[in-house]
């Protein structure tokens, strides 16, 4: 069994330290260093030293693109998504957003530079690709069906694919044409880093109500010939669902995987759990590793305890649920 944790909002260099040397001690594997365009310009040399921290204790050290240009996963917000106005995604109201388009150029030229810093600067052992995505439409504009992206350059991908004008609502076929973009960013971005002697992994936006989409998705990306590693999160508690219905989830991704010759890794909610509900990541741990998934990781350190606006009700009880059952999963404690 392989452990993983991801690590962000720190950036002094002796708490990194002893926080990398807790996490080794406990028995992880590898370590996810968040590096959004904030970290690229400001505190590279901050994140040479953690990566070599890593190192040092024995952790892979994989670095997770966090919010660049809107199209990864993370809090952080995007200066390219708001200054490289000519990528930008287009709602279907037509008002431009903040977030560069999958299918556009100025995604790959930002990437481009990113990855380079990754493997030339920093010496990471691999790219955490974290749920690439379109706008993700919430709150009000969820419930006024409003949806991106409607850009020129998706039109014109729409119109190649399928032959018939741009829609005026996000049909099946918008939805799979957003797929395919998505698709071809990772294939592009896999393809320079592993250019770069870098691995990658790619974590996968769960498809919650469609089995045969999540199958077909998990398919999809696991065929990427420059891909290591393929991953999703479930996350339950979350989506307000039993801990039981991620063995649907272990299953696709597991298929996918072993017919394209990848490893599988599955993530567990360390944030905003409520109360009362700690045990049941470890349930869900115990669960994936009976599905046959050997590489378990929790988003994020000490439970998000540090970051207010997602840390669990009790926090020290989740991280002791998770490095208790992952050291039961290990087959007992460290010696």
């Amino acid at each position: 069994m392989h452990f993983g944790v991801s690590y962000f909002g720190v950036r002094n260099p002796l708490h990194c330290q002893r926080d990398i040397e807790a996490i080794a001690r406990l028995g992880f594997s590898s370590i996810i260093f968040t590096f959004s365009e904030e970290d690229h310009r400001f505190y590279q040399g901050t994140l040479v030293a953690c990566v070599r921290y890593a190192h040092e204790q024995g952790l892979q050290a994989y670095i997770d693109p966090w919010g660049v240009c809107g199209v990864f996963g993370g809090e952080a917000f995007s200066e390219r998504g708001a200054w490289d106005l000519a990528g930008q995604q287009q709602r279907s109201d037509g008002r431009p957003l903040p977030l560069l388009c999958p299918n556009s150029a100025e995604v790959r030229t930002y990437l481009q530079r990113w990855i380079t810093t990754v493997a030339e600067v920093l010496h990471a052992d691999a790219i955490f690709w974290d749920e690439p995505h379109f706008s993700l439409p919430f709150g009000a504009t969820q419930q006024q069906g409003l949806w991106s992206c409607c850009c020129v350059r998706c039109q014109a991908q729409f119109r190649h694919l399928y032959g018939t004008a741009f829609p005026t609502t996000e049909t099946p076929e918008v939805r799979q044409c957003k797929q395919e973009a998505l698709l071809q960013l990772i294939q592009d971005a896999t393809a320079m880093a592993a250019g770069h002697g870098l691995r990658n992994i790619v974590c996968i936006l769960p498809e919650h109500e469609d089995l045969e989409g999540l199958q077909r998705k998990c398919a999809r990306f696991a065929a990427n010939p420059h891909l290591d590693i393929l991953a999703t999160d479930p996350y339950p508690l979350w989506h307000r669902r039993e801990v039981a219905t991620t063995q649907v989830f272990c299953e696709a991704l597991l298929q996918a995987c072993q017919r394209h010759h990848k490893h599988a890794q599955m993530w567990i909610q360390g944030f905003r759990v409520p109360a009362g509900q700690e045990s049941l990541l470890g349930d869900e741990m115990r669960l994936m590793a009976q599905c046959g998934i050997h590489d378990i990781a929790i988003w994020s350190y000490l439970a998000t305890g540090y970051m207010s606006s997602h840390t669990c009700a009790d926090a020290p009880r989740v991280w002791e649920v998770f490095t208790q059952t992952m050291l039961e999963l290990r087959g007992g404690a460290l010696g």
